[in-house]
Order: structure tokens, then C-alpha cells, then sequence
């Protein structure tokens, strides 16, 4: 267990096998590392102990832009173990629509339900009842004020001043430009995706009121 480069460790959290390997090496006790980052809820949590306690926040973002914008990077990421080369010649529009593509991924997470199992209204709210006891959340497309609150939070000060702020509007590293959706809003693709994520979209949406209630606990200029 080493740095791959400053602050960064040489884990992998972000698959299935790279957290069983963490677990394994007790990566939360090697005082070496203050953030994980992870897509499996459940997963990840594991990795906590009884000393060692996780708080967690997530940047929630619509579901239909981040399956967009995960397909458009998957075909292009080489360096990623998720790389699909085969999807070049797939079309958004026909990935929505076959099996390869996982539905309503966050409630699934979230209440560990499998890929097979058809959701209903109850894994909805008991996904909505972790978000809102488990979960501080940010929004993607409100990053000022995501991070406003995130600050209030946890009590993190900035060493140099509005370097955060520099960082997101200034030099950005995560962007991924890819083409828009075809249809737009309210098309065909837009449509079927949204009926097939639509628990999902509930959450994300039940995520944005708990956003604004954030602001409410951390109000602009306290």
C-alpha cells in the first residue's frame, strides 16, 4: 500500500475487486488516506470499522446526463478498466435500449437490490431514507454552493484563498465532452430512458429537496 503519486493511493475503489482487496488490507487503518471514493454504496461502507467511522457525501447528477456522458467516456477511456471499445460502434439510442445497460443504478446501490430484481415503490423510499439519514449531498450543476455547504460541513478551510473556486471555474479537470443527446429533451431517447430509470429520477429529485434543505442548515453568510 503505497502512493502512486502525492496524496493519491495505489487502491482501487471502484470495482468490485479492487474493494475486497482494500478490505482485505484494512485500507481505512493504515492512516494514510482521508477520502474514498467509490460507485458501490454498500461496498464501500464495509470498509469502515467500529474506529475507524465514515461520513458520507455524494454530487448527484441527472440520471440521464450521467448515463450519456458514462457511455460517450467508457468508449473513449482506454486506460479504464470499464474501457468498452465494442460500444464505438453502438449508438447511444441502441445501448438504452439492450441489455448491457444497467437500470436505476443509485437505488440499487443503495438498497443492494440485483440487476435481476424488479424495484418498486418500497425500494424507492428506502433509498430515499438512507440518502436523507447517510448522505450529505451536493448537485453537479450547483458546485459553488455544493462546496459552500461541504465547507460548513465538515469544517474544511482552504490554505490559499478561492482555490476551490480557481479549480472549478479555472482549470477543471474532469470534464468530458461528447456529443448531446439526440432528440434533446423530451425525444425518444430522452423518454425511454427516462421511463427505464425512473426510480432514479425519483431519487435524484427527492436528492435536490434535500439539497435545499442543506441550505437551509447552512444558510449564505452564517
Amino acid at each position: 500500500m503505497e502512493y502512486a503519486r502525492e496524496k493519491i493511493l495505489n487502491m482501487d475503489t471502484s470495482s468490485p475487486d479492487g474493494l475486497q482487496f482494500s478490505f482485505a488490507n484494512q485500507i481505512v487503518n493504515s492512516d494514510k488516506v482521508d477520502v474514498i471514493v467509490s460507485n458501490y454504496f454498500l461496498s464501500g461502507a464495509a470498509l469502515f470499522t467500529d474506529v475507524h467511522y465514515g461520513k458520507t457525501f455524494t454530487i448527484l447528477r441527472h440520471p440521464i446526463d450521467l448515463a450519456l456522458s458514462l457511455f460517450h467516456y467508457r468508449r473513449k477511456a482506454t486506460w479504464e478498466r470499464s474501457y468498452r471499445k465494442d460500444w464505438m460502434t453502438m449508438s447511444f439510442t441502441d445501448y438504452v435500449s439492450s441489455e448491457q445497460y444497467m437500470d436505476n443504478w443509485m437505488v440499487r446501490q443503495l438498497t443492494g437490490t440485483m440487476p435481476w430484481i424488479t424495484l418498486n415503490d418500497s425500494h424507492l423510499e428506502r433509498a430515499k431514507t438512507i440518502m436523507r439519514r447517510k448522505i450529505f449531498v451536493g448537485v453537479l450543476t450547483e458546485m459553488d454552493e455544493t462546496l459552500r455547504q461541504l465547507q460548513w460541513h465538515y469544517g474544511w478551510k482552504e490554505k490559499t484563498p478561492y482555490c476551490a473556486y480557481n479549480y472549478l471555474h479555472d482549470t477543471p479537470t474532469n470534464s468530458n465532452k461528447h456529443p448531446g443527446l439526440q432528440g434533446g429533451k423530451g425525444g425518444k431517447t430522452w423518454n425511454l430512458l427516462a421511463e427505464k430509470d425512473s426510480w432514479d429520477m425519483g431519487l435524484y429529485h427527492y436528492g435536490l429537496e434535500l439539497f435545499a434543505m442543506q441550505r437551509q442548515r447552512y444558510p449564505p453568510g452564517a
